[in-house]
């Protein structure tokens, strides 16, 4: 049995209640934990576009609005107002503050992520930011009346609460006052337990289908702000849809005491060893790369590459340069790809994408040179609700896509469409 859930906007709001230390101005310590009031913002939260935390949709819309996707997170800099609101520890708990989310649609994808389930009825909270814990208790509230619904399983709101609740714990166990850092045995328990509770969670969901893959997934902080990263995913009966593989990415970052400006440099892998008998899939791919955020901007470049020994040779290797910025305004990111097993003359491609925002919507527009030498154009515009889809070809033709609608009449039918292609997990 299935529970229908509307899906979340990029517009909708959410708000709600979480405990965060007090200091009062001027200072008088210690510090007490106070009631505090999460703000409403919306998911598609600036701060968090620019600092890649927001996760949603590229090509299916939803009253002409982009859809929300796992992983995502509106913060940081999400406002909130403490009781009392004169607090000095305001602005450090502004640039670590969060609102992510704890449930998603396994068996609903788009853009080839599992889609994010948030709202008043049924209850599905955010995972908010708050001391000594996270707190569970922020709830979208505008999208109650949205006519397109996923269907939520048992598998995906057991598998949701218990991270939740593991999450909470660990929080509980490793909180410390703003000026004590944890120790480095500290931090390595904080990431096992953490890759501990992924499995535990995973390992329930599977238990119920066979088809949700056993996944660990686990950040650990090492001496000299480094930090690592482990994701696994495996024994999914479903192979096509939630491949078999591990990655890992070692990165440096620098910032400020508020964590509000950051540099980071870093590389990460890639290994997929059974994607159901796609051979394009399965093999290796890399990254390395350089990054830079700060309020309102966020820029990153990367060097990539592939390899998938048992696919064709024109699908066996491909390398990349990719450079993208951010801004609450819009973005732009230019690709360059090199392929090697590619007709004389057709190794390289590229493709430039601009979203350009603004109070009625947004414009979306795609530019791919392709190896044979022509060049599509793609506009994607989403204003005042409302979706077109313009393609031309050149030298060719222009054509109107017709525009796509959802239907309120159930749960729609999965979503596979192809998003960008990226190495590894992001940097």
């Amino acid at each position: 049995m299935r529970v229908p859930v509307p899906v979340t906007r990029s517009n909708d709001l959410s708000a709600g209640y979480s405990t965060h230390l007090f200091l009062a101005v001027p200072p008088a310590p210690p510090p007490t934990v106070n009631a505090a009031i999460e703000i409403p913002i919306p998911h598609a939260w600036p701060p968090g576009e620019s600092a890649g935390k927001v996760q949603k949709t590229t090509t299916v819309f939803v009253n002409g609005k982009n859809v929300m996707l796992d992983l995502h997170d509106c913060g940081p800099v999400i406002p909130q107002i403490t009781i009392p609101p004169v607090n000095a520890l305001i602005p450090t708990q502004l640039f670590k503050s969060k609102r992510a989310v704890t449930v998603t649609c396994f068996s609903v994808r788009m853009n080839g992520k599992t889609t994010a389930c948030t709202g008043l009825w049924p209850p599905l909270a955010l995972l908010a930011c708050g001391e000594p814990v996270s707190w569970p208790t922020t709830f979208t509230f505008t999208n109650v009346c949205v006519n397109v619904h996923v269907g939520v399983s048992g598998a995906d709101l057991i598998g949701g609460l218990l991270l939740t609740l593991a999450t909470m714990a660990i929080d509980r166990c490793f909180f410390r006052l703003p000026d004590v850092k944890l120790k480095p045995w500290e931090e390595l328990a904080k990431g096992f337990l953490g890759a501990a509770a992924s499995a535990a969670a995973s390992f329930v969901q599977h238990m119920i289908d066979p088809r949700y893959p056993i996944r660990v997934d686990t950040k650990v902080k090492a001496p000299g702000g480094i930090e690592i990263k482990i994701i696994a995913s495996t024994l999914s009966t479903d192979t096509i849809n939630n491949p078999q593989k591990i990655s890992i990415s070692i990165e440096k970052k620098v910032e400020d005491k508020y964590k509000s400006h950051a540099a980071s440099i870093g590389g990460s892998g890639e290994y997929t060893w059974d994607a159901g008998g796609d051979t394009t899939k399965e093999g290796f791919k890399g990254q390395i790369g350089a990054a830079g955020a700060a309020p309102g901007l966020g820029i990153k470049g990367t060097a990539a590459g592939e390899h998938h020994p048992d696919a064709s040779e024109e699908q066996r290797t491909k390398w990349t340069l990719k450079k993208e910025e951010a801004t609450p305004f819009g973005s732009e990111a230019m690709q360059h790809d090199y392929n090697p097993g590619a007709p004389e003359g057709q190794g390289w491609s590229s493709k430039t994408e601009r979203v350009v925002k603004g109070q009625s919507g947004d414009r979306r527009t795609t530019t791919v040179a392709n190896p044979d030498g022509t060049t599509t154009v793609t506009v994607v515009e989403n204003k005042d609700g409302r979706v077109t889809m313009k393609t031309r070809k050149h030298p060719g033709v222009s054509g109107q896509i017709p525009e796509q609608t959802g239907s309120g009449d159930g749960p729609p039918r999965a979503a596979d469409t192809v998003g960008s292609n990226v190495w590894g997990p992001p940097l």
